[in-house]
Order: structure tokens, then sequence, then C-alpha cells
């Protein structure tokens, strides 16, 4: 009876004793109470969050609210800075003196502007001994022999520059050399540009040093070494990038981003075998180095006006957490829960699938106005649609049975079709009969009527494909001008190449007899490649050409098709990039094994304006070259451009609207949508709207007809 008294005394307060620990503990944990969180319904889990790895759907949209970009597009997709503040690119002369007088002398005249003309701005002067190092803004062509046509000449040395070029490690090969040199005292200055060129200024007997250099590396041919005398001149120049970023930017765990961080994505990303090679991204780079904390610099190769677009392209890493080498599995752990500078952090992931994301408290710019986001996975359609009706569903990845339940019940939710992210394609094989014909290739594409091959699903949509870029891009207005239907001039097209229609067998045939058959590999685990694969093989049927369809996994599609070139067609496809260099994609040099010219597309036209693309500063001229090159590619047909597809949102009507963060000042309020700059860029502003919900009635949630 003692015991049960003090059971009954007891009790109360160790259950208040019990709440209090829980408040304590959620309060802790700082999880969101109902309708706190703009909570999104998916299918399907939330997987690995790899920067490095091509993802799309929710997964991609929760990877990119953790991480941040170096560069963003604004609303116009103009690039504009973000982790990178600011940028300058500048021309860096090293002028040799005939004597140090003669540089104090110049040096005087460069600081009173009598060398400079109106156009060039110094941004740094330096003189040490005989030698000024000239740093002026900009990459103007011939800007360094502008400066030094305005030098008296008799204040410049008299050198013969010879530039030694070697395929790699220069300096290890040169100090080699010059410890047995005899002539090597008329070598009176050098400078190095990268572990490849060495500039070499002599003076006195230079044939007899010529001539030791040149028997020197020819006998060691392995470092393909070139030898360029350029004549006499007394001044060597580069071009540099200065890069300075942030300095109010840490990571979800609180390191500070830094310089180091940039330089470890950059070559962790440009090495040979790596996850994501962006080497040929970075063709312009010859070194990047770190000058302090917060800023690096880029001796250029080249100078070409889209540079900045590498470093929009470049995911970042944490070197603190990725750069030990040794670790195997810290990949795996990273990708499971990243650490980024993004405006969302991840808090945890559920045990559903989903995931939670808690915005990020140090975040460089203004907060977002939503606290919590969560993605999360339901049951059921009925368990789905009773969150929908309580307001605890904000946005969802719909299936085909919700699709058909708010088709018979409108005005619940809308759509939002997401711009087109992603192109479907045949890569031909230009290199193989008939596909080498540019006539059976327009063939092809005029004989495809695409109302019966596009479709939508309930999460993607289907279209035409409208440009090689981006929609919207300030450097591209007009649309790719694709063949369009014509059966009448296909069968032409293929009969003027030799292919007539044989009525026994139903099929065309080649000159010497063979059926007239094209073998098309496929990825056998995406279903939409293999759909699309047959409604194009029915197409093609109807003039007379037969379509084997090969179904791989995609690792022998990469590395027994692809990178051996052993396909006639293979269906791809890629993500649309912001970016206007093509380079790498269509250029003929990308034919080789590595290059993304998957075609073997081989066309000066082509080449020619791929240079100029990216080289024009001017936003006009850049238009002009960019259709022209879709006016070349869309004539010369090196693939087959199906569809472009971008995902379908559903939202709960009035659930969610943009709430863009201003410092100091409320929100900028505005309905959910995409704009002309996508997804990506309105995304992090999402938020739940402050407008109550309209309830649902139960015969909605039943599935009955909306009364």
């Amino acid at each position: 009876m003692f015991w049960l008294r003090i059971l009954f005394y007891v009790s109360p307060l160790a259950v208040a004793f019990a709440v209090v620990l829980l408040f304590r503990e959620v309060s802790h944990l700082a999880l969101p109470g109902v309708g706190e969180a703009l909570t999104t319904s998916i299918r399907e889990p939330i997987g690995p969050l790899n920067p490095l790895v091509p993802i799309s759907g929710p997964t991609r949209e929760v990877r990119d609210l953790v991480f941040d970009p170096l560069l963003v597009r604004d609303d116009d997709l103009n690039l504009r800075p973000h982790l990178i503040s600011d940028w300058d690119r500048q021309t860096v002369i090293v002028v040799r003196c005939f004597s140090e007088e003669s540089a104090g002398e110049a040096e005087a005249m460069i600081l009173s502007g009598e060398y400079l003309d109106e156009t060039m701005e110094v941004l740094a002067l330096n003189r040490e001994g005989s030698v000024l190092t000239i740093a002026l803004e900009g990459f103007s062509p011939d800007l360094e022999r502008q400066l030094i046509a305005n030098f008296d000449p008799d204040l410049l040395g008299d050198y013969l520059l010879v530039r030694l070029r070697l395929k790699h490690s220069i300096r290890d090969s040169l100090s080699t050399f010059l410890n047995s040199s005899v002539e090597k005292g008329q070598i009176k200055m050098l400078d190095y540009e990268g572990d490849e060129v060495a500039n070499l200024f002599v003076k006195g007997d230079t044939d007899l040093f010529l001539r030791e250099l040149k028997l020197y590396y020819e006998s060691n041919l392995s470092l393909s070494p070139e030898i360029e005398v350029v004549g006499e001149q007394s001044f060597t120049s580069s071009r540099e990038l200065s890069i300075k970023l942030r300095s109010d930017v840490k990571w979800h765990d609180g390191r500070p981003f830094t310089a180091k961080d940039v330089l470890f994505s950059y070559e962790e990303l440009t090495r040979e075998g790596s996850m994501m090679p962006m080497k040929g991204t970075f063709w312009f780079v010859e070194a990047l180095e770190v000058v302090d904390d917060y800023s690096l610099r880029a001796a250029c190769r080249s100078t070409p006006a889209v540079m900045m677009e590498g470093f929009e392209s470049l995911p970042v890493l944490p070197f603190h957490l990725l750069g030990d080498q040794s670790d195997q599995t810290r990949w795996e752990r990273f990708s499971e829960a990243p650490i980024g500078t993004g405006p969302y952090r991840v808090d945890k992931r559920r045990s559903d699938g989903g995931i939670v994301l808690r915005s990020f408290e140090a975040y460089f710019g203004a907060r977002p106005v939503q606290e919590w986001n969560v993605y999360r996975r339901f049951d059921s359609l009925e368990s789905k649609l009773l969150a929908l009706r309580s307001g605890r569903v904000d946005s969802l990845v719909p299936d085909e049975r919700f699709s058909d339940w708010t088709r018979r019940n409108p005005g619940i939710v809308r759509e939002i079709r997401c711009l087109p992210r992603f192109q479907y394609f045949i890569a031909w094989n230009l290199d193989v009969e008939p596909l080498d014909l540019a006539p059976v290739r327009e063939a092809l594409a005029t004989s495809v009527n695409l109302e019966d091959v596009l479709a939508d699903t309930a999460t993607t949509y289907q279209e035409p494909v409208s440009s090689l870029f981006f929609p919207g891009v300030p450097y591209v207005e007009k649309m790719m001008a694709l063949p369009l239907l014509d059966l009448r001039k296909a069968e032409k097209l293929l009969t003027d190449a030799g292919y007539v229609f044989d009525e026994s067998r139903g099929a065309r045939v080649s000159p010497s007899g063979d059926s007239l058959t094209l073998r098309i590999s496929v990825n056998e685990s995406d279903s939409e490649q293999i759909r699309l694969a047959r409604a194009l093989r029915n197409q093609w049927a109807v003039i007379g050409v037969i379509v084997e369809i090969e179904e791989m996994p995609w690792d022998e599609i990469l590395n027994d098709r692809l990178l051996t070139r052993d396909y006639e067609g293979v269906l791809l496809s890629w993500e649309i990039p912001l970016k206007r260099d093509r380079f790498e994609t269509w250029h003929s040099t990308g034919i080789e094994e590595g290059g993304g010219n998957l075609f073997g597309l081989r066309n000066q036209v082509v080449d020619e304006l791929l240079i100029k693309l990216r080289d024009e500063e001017d936003l006009e001229e850049a238009k002009t070259l960019a259709h022209r090159l879709q006016d070349e590619i869309s004539a010369l047909q090196p693939c087959y451009f199906i569809a472009q597809s971008g995902r379908i949102m559903t939202l709960r009507d009035g659930a969610v609207e943009v709430a863009r963060p201003v410092v100091g000042k409320d929100p900028i309020r505005s309905p959910a949508g995409i704009g002309k700059a996508g997804l990506e860029r309105s995304r992090p502003w999402w938020a739940r709207s402050k407008a109550s919900p309209k309830p649902l009635s139960l015969e909605i949630l039943s599935g009955e007809e909306n009364p």
C-alpha cells in the first residue's frame, strides 16, 4: 500500500518531468512542426548527393540547394559573381632594359603616362635591377607590342630571345643542361611560363649556344623539344586571370571557404582519371595558383571571351574533407552527408528515403525565409491525398494514379513546367556507311513524325529540340531550323543515294543488294530511351529502313561502343549547358579518344565558327556566330535530335510562393513559377505561402468527382 501511494503521488511528477525533458530534447533538435516545413512528396529516395555525378529530378534539386556555384546566372541568364566576388584580366609584360639606370628612366616615363596610350591602364609596376614588370588591364591583342613601341629604343636591352618548349618538366631538364653547358654564360636572363616553356635571353656568340642547345635536345627527343629563335626582343608577356573570393563564406561544418578549396577542386577535376574530367573545359589555363586565402591567379595560354564559363561549371569541393587521397571511403561518406556552402544544409536523412534540409545559419547572403525543406515518401495514394488535404504537403512528384486523380479533380493542384534541361538524340557514327552520306542522315530526319514519338509522363514533358543552346541565353535569339517531316523528300534522298526500295523484302537495298539496316545501341536500364528507340524504329520502317535495337548496360555502351567508335548509332541524352563554348562537342579535334566529338564530324566551317564563338567579345557578333553554328549543324545532321525534356512539378494550389530575402528589408514575394533562368534560380527562395490553404472536402479526398 505504501508503494502504491508513492507511485500515485510520484507518477504525475514523473510525467511532468518526462514532458520537460522531451520538450528540451525537441527544442534542442529544433525539428519542424506540422506546417513549418515546405514539404515535397517524392516517389524515389533521394540518392547520393555527389556534385560530380550527373543527376536529375528531386535529387538534383536537393543537391543544388546544398552546393553553391562560384558564379551564378541572373534573371536574364548573364554571368554574375557569387562565391567569386570579382575577377580581373591583365597582361603582364616583363621588360629587360639596357641597364639599371635605363630601367629607372623607363619606369618614370610609365608613371608619368608618357609611354601609355589612352586605352592602357597600369594595374601594377615593379622594378628590380634592370627588369621592369608591368601589369596592364585587359587582354587586348598586341597590347605588349603597343607599349614597347612607345619606349625609347636606347633604353631596351639587345638580347636574342630563344624560346624552349618541352612536353613537361622543363625546369628539371633545363637545369640538367645548364649544369654541363659550356656556353651557358651567354644566357643573361631566364624565365619560365608554366611547366612547359622557358624564355632564354642570350647575348654574345649566340650561334655556339644554339648549336649546343640543339645537340643536347636532339639526344632527348622523348621530351618533344621545340626550339624557337624568336629574334631580337627585350620583353616577354603573359596573360593572367586574377580571381578574388568572398571572405565571408563558410562550409556547413563551420570551416572557412578559401582559395585552397578552389585549387583542390580544379586539380581534382583536371587530373587524368578524374571522376568528372574537366581538363578540356580549362584548356586555356597554363597554371592555377593560390595567391592568398581569398585570391588565386591563373596563367593563361589563351584568352577566350568565355573563360569564366569554365569556373561557373567547376563544382567546389571542401579540401579539408576530400583532400586525403589515402581515405578510400571519403567520397561515399561525403555523398551521403554532404557539406556544401549553399543556402541549405542537410539536417538528416529520413528512414523513408527522404531528407530534411535546414537553412544554413551562417550563409553569407540573406538566409532563406523558409527555414525547413522536407522531402518525404508516402506509402499510398490515400496517404498522399490525406497529407494534401491537411496541408502537410506543398509540392509533389506525381505518379500516374495521382495525375489521374488531379485530372478528375481540377483546381486542387497546379503544374509548373520547368525549362527543358535535357536533350535526347541519336549520335551517328559518320565514319561508317551509309551514315557517312549527308543525304541519308537528312532522309532519316525528314521521315520522322515527332507527334507519334514524343510523349509526356506524369513527371516530365517532351518537345521538339529548338536550339543547341540553353533556352533564353542572351547570345541566341533564333531557333534551330531542324528538318521537317517530308516523306516524299526522304524517299527521294535515299533513292538518289543508291538505296532503292525492294517490294519483296519490304526494305531498301544498297547497290550491292544488302538491306539498309541500322544498329542503334540503347541503355538497357533507361525505359524512356528504349521507348524512343522503338518509336523511331517504327517511323523509319515506313521508308524501308530496318532498325535493330541493341539494349546494353551503360558501361558496355561507353567502353565497347563510344570509346572504341564501334557503333552505327547510340541513343543518348545530355544536359543542355548554359555556356556558349561548344568546342569540345563539335570541333574535329574532339574525335580523338577521350574527346567530346562522338560523331566524327569533320567540317572546316564548323571548326572556324566554334573558335570564333568562344573568342568573340561583342554580344551581337556572338549571336550571329551562334545562329550560323546552329544552321551548319542542322544542315550536316551529325546526330538526330529527338526531343528536349523538362520536369513537371506539381504544387498544392496557393501553397508556395517565392520569397526573395533582402538584407535588412522584408523579403520580395511573388507567385511560385519558373522564370527565364529556370528552377535553379528560384528554388532556393521557395517558401510556404502566408495565405491559408483552401481545405479539401472529404468527397474530393475519397476520389469522387469535384462537385
